[in-house]
């Protein structure tokens, strides 16, 4: 047992305590400030546990538990923890909070709507919503585990005779001396390819069941890829964009004709955002007294959703412009200068990662078979100067991914109004948004360690869930032809260039239309 490696990770499961406390503290509505206190707990819990999640990718490769010397015969480099226990009670709890915890969160403080409702009343309605999560969850979940839990691992069978070569099998724990290795135990890939090319073979197939939490696991990362291809995507390139945006247009110093003239605009906007607040508003109340039936209903509500993003976007926009307009001014002493640098190279960083990992999808993950190992490579160098410098930096290319798909929600939030805007506000995030984030990001935990696995599975070659991830998950029935085509991997890529390309051409946030927000009002009432 490695007793440095328990040390570091309960250190570091206490720090995550006191940085996730730190972050709801200073980010929390004034309005939930001394209550709510339930739903704070969940949110420390829940992200202090996405976070985790993609800290035991590092974990488990200085634990390397995968290596066959762990076996008995050599373990001065094995950290001893079961990291395949410790990896299915992360999917069990994921599971737990994604399905139930956070869903009835969501729909208990969605139920109030600001009319008045009882706490009976809200009450009722998130049970009534969370039955049906589970019923759909649970019934979906073990339907596919008994008819889909079987993976099938494609396998290359070499035959050769005990005189035609120097090394054969035997059971895990038969070789005689614990002091000494087995013969095969040093077999390099150089090796095992010469054997390949010289020996009779065969292709055949291992199928085996899998366990229900790494078919829970399957099932997760599935669902959070779609989300993370999208959100990631467009992450890894409005991520440096925006930090360095916000160098570029960083608040400068305004004489007081400027700021007057800023202030008439921005009082434009606030008229007519409360027009328009009231215009929706009326509509809102009209097709309530018209009684309409279930579909016109819908497509009403659908459309009403479209104008609310909108309306709640145009707001944000001109709370940020109002907030930048008062460090050009009035505030301006107390405007930190620095803070347009750290920005800057906050982003230059970003910059730097993105483009590694670009390079690590095209050089390694894509092309079969790859080109080179390259942050692979990198990793191992490292580690030959500090034995956890490699560690780290696998723990840094993993939550940079993680910060990735909460940007690129948020962007998705402020430039498309299909999905509702839940921003991370200093002293200005309610709860709903604080959850809706959370959720977004434990079902995106998931495949950001799938991914990272095979991005660096050179590295983490020993690891238990390169077992888990690279063998078993992936070769799954009705997975394993997501997984074996590498169709994420290109959508996440294609996602990335389309987004570089048009925030280039767009760099910069732009408010809703007022004009346009009108006259979507106006054609909502007439229908």
């Amino acid at each position: 047992m490695d007793w440095f490696l328990i040390a570091v990770t309960v250190i570091v499961f206490f720090i995550l305590i006191i940085i996730n406390t730190y972050l709801i503290i200073i980010y929390q509505h004034p309005d939930d400030k001394n209550e709510a206190y339930l739903p704070k707990i969940l949110i420390l819990l829940g992200f202090t546990l996405s976070q985790a999640c993609i800290l035991l990718l590092p974990l488990d490769v200085a634990n390397k538990d995968g290596y066959a010397g762990c076996a008995g015969y050599d373990t001065s480099v094995c950290g001893g923890l079961d990291m395949q226990g410790f990896w299915e009670g992360v999917y069990i709890t994921i599971l737990v909070f994604v399905i139930f915890l956070i869903p009835f969160a969501i729909f208990y403080y969605e139920a109030d709507d600001g009319m008045g409702n009882a706490n009976e009343s809200m009450l009722c309605n998130a049970i009534k919503y969370e039955v049906v999560v589970l019923i759909a969850s649970t019934l979906t979940l073990v339907l596919m585990y008994f008819y889909l839990g079987e993976t099938n691992i494609p396998v290359d069978v070499l035959t050769a005779s005990v005189s035609q070569s120097t090394t054969h099998t035997m059971a895990a724990g038969s070789w005689p001396s614990a002091a000494s290795p087995p013969p095969f135990a040093a077999l390099t890939t150089a090796d095992y390819d010469n054997a390949a090319s010289t020996l009779p073979s065969a292709s055949s197939h291992v199928t085996m069941q899998v366990t229900f939490p790494v078919y829970a696991s399957a099932m997760l990362s599935f669902v959070g890829w779609f989300f993370f291809c999208a959100f990631g995507g467009v992450g890894l390139a409005s991520l440096p964009v925006d930090l360095i945006c916000a160098f570029v247009y960083r608040p400068r110093h305004m004489d007081a004709f400027e700021f007057a003239e800023a202030q008439l605009s921005v009082r434009a906007r606030v008229a007519e955002l409360v027009e328009i607040g009231e215009m929706l508003k009326g509509e809102r109340a009209a097709r309530a007294e018209k009684g309409q039936g279930y579909w016109q209903r819908r497509r009403g509500e659908k459309s009403d959703r479209a104008t609310v993003n909108r309306f709640k976007q145009a707001v944000f926009m001109l709370e940020n412009d109002v907030a930048e307009l008062k460090l050009c001014h009035e505030n301006y002493h107390k405007y930190n200068p620095l803070v347009p640098f750290f920005q800057l190279f906050l982003g230059i960083v970003s910059l730097v990662l993105s483009l590694l990992w670009v390079l690590q999808i095209c050089l390694f993950v894509l092309p079969s078979p790859p080109i080179t190992g390259f942050l692979n490579n990198y990793f191992e160098w490292f580690d030959s100067w500090f034995g956890l410098f490699g560690v780290l930096s696998v723990a840094v290319f993993s939550l940079y991914l993680q910060a990735c798909v909460v940007k690129g929600c948020f962007k998705l939030g402020v430039r498309f109004f299909f999905i509702s805007l839940h921003p991370m506000k200093k002293n200005g995030t309610y709860m709903n948004s604080f959850l809706f984030n959370l959720g977004l990001i434990l079902l995106c935990s998931l495949p950001v360690v799938q991914f990272s696995t095979q991005a660096f599975s050179d590295y983490a070659r020993f690891t238990d869930v390169n077992q888990i991830f690279g063998v078993q998950v992936k070769y799954l029935r009705f997975f394993e032809y997501f997984w074996t085509t590498n169709a994420f991997i290109y959508a996440i890529l294609g996602m990335a260039g389309l987004s570089a390309i048009y925030l280039v051409l767009k760099p910069r946030d732009r408010p809703a239309d007022p004009s346009a927000l009108k006259e979507s009002l106006r054609q909502n009432r007439r229908r």
